[in-house]
């Protein structure tokens, strides 16, 4: 299955490169990969983050005791399959028996993942349902290609091989959509950010400064419109991609406001706690407004256009700290909706922490939406209320005032040599039920 992967995201001559690449990367012994795990360790921990790295089961199980140090020094080890299949071709009743599995493996091993990513970054509504009944809390498999743009503002082009990937990957176009958490159903769905390690280095081929620049473009354009910006970095890459990695946690330890460094669990906690969290603006007399929010100690409101006490945050806005507070305001300071809009769109504004009215009077709001079609662009509406006069008042994204948030991930699909060929065996002896752990 390995292989016939490989063919199918990279082609013949991709594969052959992958096929060398692996061998410079790992040896006889784990102790070359611990090296690199160490590595990425301490680049992450310089600047105050830890990785969240998804562990194969069957990796975890041939060398539990390397993976759990790592887990004790503050790494999440989230499950990445039993082994390194491909989930959007398994039926139900094989995720149920090889994900369970894999979490036994892990509890043995004297840990509790609360996340999952599939391999290859694939997965289908049988992996979500699964994912449910056995108790995980997120997933993050959900690949947003952002766009790629040169220094001039002018569009990068691609290859085949990066086209495949996409397909592989079934990317999603972060120039449309909002890349932030989402709930689906009791799961946190976490978006994986591309290019990745694998793409720049395999794919497309960058050096350094043009690896360095890809990810610095991905990190000011998530800071700027306040997204999640998840690396993906696997742990056999990080010497290649040391440099691009130091110099985005570098450029995100700096940046105002601030961002949020988190594991992916950390983040889905979050992001289930803001999920609880109420915000309601009220008239409470002709040119007055009220704005009551039910949130814990983390969560902050930003204003703009709102005579009220704070803090400077980003260029017009105002970071308040205060839960409940009246306000001046001949406009409301929420979103107007008209009736034709898309209810998803509603949706799509309470996720975001948007209060909104239905009404057909746009002259009444601080922003207003009026969508008449159904493929409607999340971006556009944000931009839309970016744009608009005000006043406004919404509920942050991120906790205590940051702006964007950032995770260092990897995938640990192998450890040694033998681990590495064992992956093609292993995933055909598990589609057949017949994998011995």
């Amino acid at each position: 299955m390995s292989l016939v992967m490989s063919l199918r995201g990279r082609g013949a001559v991709g594969s052959a490169a992958r096929t060398a690449a692996v061998l410079s990367r790992f040896g006889a012994t784990a102790s070359a990969m611990a090296g690199r795990l160490e590595r990425y360790r301490a680049v992450a921990a310089g600047f105050g983050a830890r990785p969240t790295w998804p562990a194969t089961a069957c990796v975890l199980a041939r060398h539990p005791d390397l993976l759990r140090r790592y887990a004790d020094e503050g790494a999440e080890l989230a499950v990445h399959g039993l082994v390194h299949g491909d989930h959007a071709r398994y039926d139900y009743a094989t995720q149920r028996e090889t994900i369970a599995r894999a979490v036994g493996i892990f509890e043995r091993a004297g840990l509790e993942p609360s996340g999952f990513r599939g391999p290859y970054l694939r997965y289908n509504d049988a992996t979500l349902t699964v994912l449910r009944e056995l108790g995980f809390r997120y997933h993050s498999s959900q690949a947003f290609a952002f766009p790629r743009y040169g220094p001039s503002g002018n569009a990068l082009p691609g290859n085949r091989a990066y086209e495949l990937a996409l397909e592989l990957y079934s990317a999603r176009d972060a120039a449309r959509l909002a890349v932030r958490p989402r709930f689906r159903d009791g799961l946190v769905d976490i978006p994986v950010a591309i290019p990745d390690d694998e793409i720049i280095l395999e794919r497309l081929r960058l050096d350094d400064a043009a690896a360095t620049a890809e990810w610095l473009r991905i990190f000011d354009l998530s800071h700027a419109r306040g997204d999640l910006f998840t690396i993906q970095l696997h742990p056999e890459r990080v010497y290649e991609l040391e440099g691009a990695l130091r110099a985005t946690l570098t450029a995100a330890a700096s940046r105002r406001p601030r961002v949020f460094f988190a594991r992916l669990d950390e983040i889905a906690e979050w992001w289930r706690r803001r999920g609880g969290f109420t915000l309601a603006v009220t008239r409470s007399a002709p040119g007055s407004v009220r704005v009551n929010l039910d949130a814990d100690g983390e969560a902050r409101l930003v204003t703009r256009g709102l005579a009220v006490d704070g803090e400077p945050w980003d260029g017009s806005e105002t970071l308040v700290d205060r839960r409940s507070f009246e306000a001046s305001s001949e406009r409301m300071p929420v979103v107007g909706v008209s009736r034709r809009t898309p209810r998803d769109v509603r949706a799509f504004l309470t996720e975001e922490g948007l209060p909104y009215e239905d009404s057909e009077d746009r002259g009444a709001y601080g922003a207003y939406v009026d969508i008449a079609e159904a493929d409607w662009s999340e971006t556009a509406v944000l931009d839309s209320i970016e744009r608009s006069p005000g006043p406004l008042v919404r509920l942050l994204r991120w906790p205590r005032g940051a702006r964007s948030a950032l995770a260092v991930t990897g995938d640990i699909d192998a450890l040694t040599l033998k681990d590495f060929v064992l992956r093609s065996w292993e995933t055909r002896q598990s589609a057949f039920g017949r994998t011995h752990t």
